[in-house]
């Protein structure tokens, strides 16, 4: 029995959704593009999005082609407009967008909290202009190699550190478990959430920073840490635990982008921690009482 509340509208806009981002590192860019065009126009027409939601779209891809080619002071006002503008939409305060459920309340086992999870169309569709301007995504064996390489060492602290802080302070605790929904949650998860933070967070946020702070000492450890923490504030519908433990987690995704200069990498980093945690620990957290 299927725990996916997804009708047919829905699983083709999924379905198109997770082809377009996968497509920006398998496919020529052009078929991206057109992949995105089709998104939009089943956003349109299932209404997922609005006029207004696409106005916004067209204003963020055209402050980031300005950006891109802006100089000094403009562009850093430029870059701190789009920052704040894409943080409140993917934040949902926005109007435009409708998302929707996937899953509702969702026992993934005896003594977790109910899960439920949502397709965030407004943060798909603009974390996607983010990727479609990236322009150095992986495009050889060589890039991968370098992405994955730095990844063990960087995957067991990170696991050590945010899991086992969630473990004392009783968030979590052992759970060994093959859940029935991940054939849905793998997808949405590493492409629909980890590639859209990542390319905002990392991507955007602490690579831009990175490069205004580069005539500083440890300028690098400053964007960082910058990126952290605006990613753990992110999170605060979680409460206080789930922003201290989402901050732990974008240092550590955060490092392994400066250590490969490669999103992947933080992509990676973010969905195989997501990836431990749903499979072997209560998930999304421990049932309390």
């Amino acid at each position: 029995m299927t725990t996916s509340l997804m009708g047919n509208a829905q699983l083709l806009f999924f379905c198109t959704l997770i082809m377009t981002i996968a497509s920006c590192w398998i496919a020529p860019r052009w078929i991206s593009y057109l992949g995105y065009a089709l998104s939009c126009g089943l956003a349109y027409w299932y209404q997922y999005a609005e006029g207004l939601g696409f106005i916004y779209l067209i204003l963020i891809a055209l402050m980031l082609s300005t950006y891109y080619r802006a100089t000094s002071i403009s562009k850093s006002v430029l870059g701190v407009s789009l920052a704040v503008f894409i943080f409140v939409i993917y934040l949902h305060f926005i109007p435009g967008f409708h998302n929707f459920m996937i899953v509702d309340k969702f026992q993934v086992s005896p003594n977790s909290t109910p899960y439920s999870s949502y397709i965030n169309v407004d943060k798909v569709m603009v974390g996607s202009i983010l990727l479609l301007f990236y322009s150095s995504l992986n495009g050889s064996l060589k890039e991968w190699k370098i992405s994955l390489r730095v990844l063990p060492l960087p995957l067991l602290i990170v696991c050590a550190l945010l899991l086992g802080t969630a473990f004392a302070m009783h968030y979590i605790r052992i759970d060994l478990k093959l859940p029935a929904i991940l054939w849905w949650w793998i997808p949405t998860n590493l492409l629909l959430v980890c590639a859209m933070e990542e390319i905002f967070y990392r991507g955007f946020i602490q690579k831009e920073f990175t490069k205004a702070f580069s005539s500083y000492k440890k300028g690098n450890w400053f964007a960082l840490t910058i990126a952290a923490l605006i990613f753990g504030a992110s999170h605060y519908t979680g409460g206080i635990p789930y922003i201290i433990l989402s901050t732990l987690a974008g240092m550590g995704y955060g490092y392994v982008f400066v250590r490969s200069n490669r999103i992947e990498a933080s992509i990676m980093l973010h969905f195989l921690v997501n990836l431990i945690h749903i499979l072997a620990f209560s998930y999304p957290s421990l049932m309390r009482g």
